[in-house]
């Protein structure tokens, strides 16, 4: 079974390796930057957040 790798960034997405030279999130340099940034992170968090109220709300809720 193969597993795709998903982008930390983009919640839901796989990684797309965007970045030329990556492999996958674990040596993406823009995934570093954003988790080495105390604002970026927490805006990550938002994010992240915010993708998964619909699925714990459920729908129509």
């Amino acid at each position: 079974m193969v597993v795709d790798a998903r982008c930390p960034l983009r919640p839901g997405d796989s990684c797309t390796l965007c970045v030329p030279g990556a492999t996958g999130p674990q040596d993406c340099p823009t995934v570093a930057e954003v988790m080495r940034d105390p604002d970026l992170r927490e805006r990550l968090a938002e994010l992240r957040r915010e993708a998964l109220a619909p699925a714990v709300t459920g729908p129509g809720a």
